[in-house]
């Protein structure tokens, strides 16, 4: 889509498998420092990854966005906080990170569902893009981010 990005990994200690925390940075701008200080966007879709970031939401800023499925509880934040249920849809745990990409690209903040589809189409052929496609047109279509407190 034209932007510079960097990719930070962070898994727990068994070695590449289970919950991972992934940082990344897209920017219209050359990247010269790849750590993130102030996200604008998290995606909370497991405890284990906020619990590891849990420092992190106190100083979040209000025009941050939280994409927030029901399994996870965050600390206290002033982040701006969206629920999205993929499990309602249907949606497999190891297919939520795809997933919640396609409810941010609903909003239109840092990335466009034109963005997500290059992307994968970029990345992936055959009936694994055929199947991605199919995911994030479904989130998108049927599930966008929705403001409630309660979560």
């Amino acid at each position: 889509a034209g932007l510079n990005t960097t990719q930070k990994n962070e898994y727990n200690i068994t070695v590449l498998r289970g919950h991972s925390i992934s940082e990344l940075i897209l920017s219209e701008e050359p990247i010269e420092y790849a750590g993130i200080e102030r996200p604008d966007v998290i995606l909370a879709l497991s405890q284990e990854g906020v619990d590891r970031r849990r420092p992190l939401f106190a100083g979040l800023r209000s025009k941050t966005r939280v994409l927030q499925v029901p399994e996870v509880t965050l600390p206290p934040t002033r982040a701006e906080i969206s629920g999205i249920d993929l499990r309602s849809l249907g949606v497999k745990p190891q297919d939520w990170a795809l997933a919640a990409l396609a409810a941010l690209a609903k909003t239109d903040r840092i990335i466009s569902m034109d963005m997500l589809r290059a992307a994968l189409t970029a990345r992936f052929r055959d009936e694994v893009l055929a199947s991605a496609l199919q995911l994030v047109e479904k989130v998108y279509k049927n599930q966008g981010p929705r403001r409630d407190p309660k979560i």
